[in-house]
């Protein structure tokens, strides 16, 4: 294969940086933007110099693969169907509603073959990749503490978001799971959650959270946080990131004045060290739209497991992961404690065998009642 053909499902804003990695990737063909709103599809595939439609199942005979840009009450639906059909999947983040979408995903892309990934942007980010290297190499010694921290404003919400049906969920599911995903990268797996949030800003327009403290603890018994609110007019600081360690610590942060990304090392025997920066002023990727976030990497990574035949790093049995941490976090909050992932887990197995049973008995009753009518 010289070239994955693809079509991007899904023409709004996050559509940007997807379109340009493929621009940029020489094993990506974009053969089509696809959106119900016509003005965007032709918008996007004017950018892109390729076809467009409004109705994206019309055109999969003709790619070999999708990618979904669509609000995430869509997403199981089309990864799915995409499968059925043969086809590469790559997928924005949240993968999904809930985690029964989320399995529904998994299973079907795995029965199909095909490739499916979850789009967790930061892991193909040069400086995501740097610090996760500094983690795993040993130079912090034992890491017992790790911070994360997000501040933005949502100035205009999305009207899909606004409505519980199609975004039954808050920032700390829908964004924050970029960052519970990289937390348990760098330290380990985390076993143990909670949260607490509110909705003070944007509560009378979505649904779930638009600011939550959360803490975990991993398997190797160190301690997270993670800090985020979509309700900031005025913040202070950019995306942080800080792991500490028995021998060193090492902070990734955006700069929000200047646009710069930057990768600082701490370490006994060195002091400081700057081992990452990132220039925004320099013209280091290429961009049809202006502005458009760095997804490059992630595109190349998922054109490059179609082509060689590999699982994605970030495959949905990975993606699924930060939703089960999340949600148990979740859980937590409402009943007042720490919530094990593993119990949160268990019973959520159990509560799906009790349906089950209730399903197929409702089925049998009725099937009874119909023969004794018959009668």
């Amino acid at each position: 294969m010289d070239q994955v053909r693809v079509a991007v499902v899904g023409c709004g804003g996050i559509s940007r940086a997807h379109i340009n990695g493929h621009m940029n990737c020489p094993q990506s063909k974009l053969v089509y933007c696809c959106d119900i709103d016509e003005a965007k599809a032709k918008e996007k595939a004017e950018a892109a110099k390729c076809k467009w439609t409004t109705n994206w199942l019309d055109i999969l005979d003709e790619v070999d693969a999708v990618d979904i840009c669509t609000a995430p009450h869509l997403h199981a639906e089309m990864t799915i169907e995409a499968a059925k059909r043969g086809k590469h999947v790559l997928c924005e983040k949240i993968m999904a509603i809930n985690l029964d979408q989320a399995e529904a995903m998994i299973e079907a892309t795995d029965k199909a073959g095909v490739v499916f990934m979850v789009a967790f942007v930061l892991r193909y980010r040069k400086e995501w990749q740097v610090v996760n290297e500094i983690c795993r190499s040993g130079r912090l010694g034992q890491i017992f503490q790790a911070y994360c921290q997000t501040s933005m404003f949502l100035g205009r919400v999305a009207e899909w978001r606004k409505d519980p049906k199609t975004f039954p969920m808050g920032c700390f599911l829908s964004h924050g799971c970029h960052y519970v995903d990289q937390l348990q990268w760098h330290v380990g797996r985390i076993t143990h959650a909670t949260t607490l949030s509110n909705n003070f800003t944007l509560g009378d327009q979505i649904i779930g959270d638009d600011t939550s403290v959360a803490i975990f603890r991993h398997e190797n018994g160190a301690v997270s946080s993670y800090v985020e609110s979509w309700a900031i007019p005025c913040p202070t600081t950019g995306l942080r990131f800080d792991a500490y360690g028995t021998k060193g610590s090492v902070k990734l942060e955006y700069d929000r004045a200047t646009g710069g990304r930057f990768v600082d090392l701490w370490t006994k025997e060195k002091g400081h060290e700057r081992v990452f920066e990132w220039d925004p002023t320099k013209k280091q990727l290429d961009d049809v739209f202006g502005g458009a976030k760095d997804m490059h990497g992630q595109i190349d990574h998922f054109i490059k497991c179609i082509v060689n035949k590999e699982q994605p790093m970030t495959h949905g049995r990975e993606g699924i992961i930060p939703m089960q941490i999340i949600l148990a976090a979740c859980a937590g909050e409402e009943e007042g404690r720490i919530m094990p992932l593993a119990e949160f887990l268990e019973r959520r197995k159990k509560a799906k065998k009790t349906a089950k049973k209730a399903k197929k008995a409702a089925k049998k009753s009725a099937k009874a009642k119909k023969g004794g009518k018959k009668k």
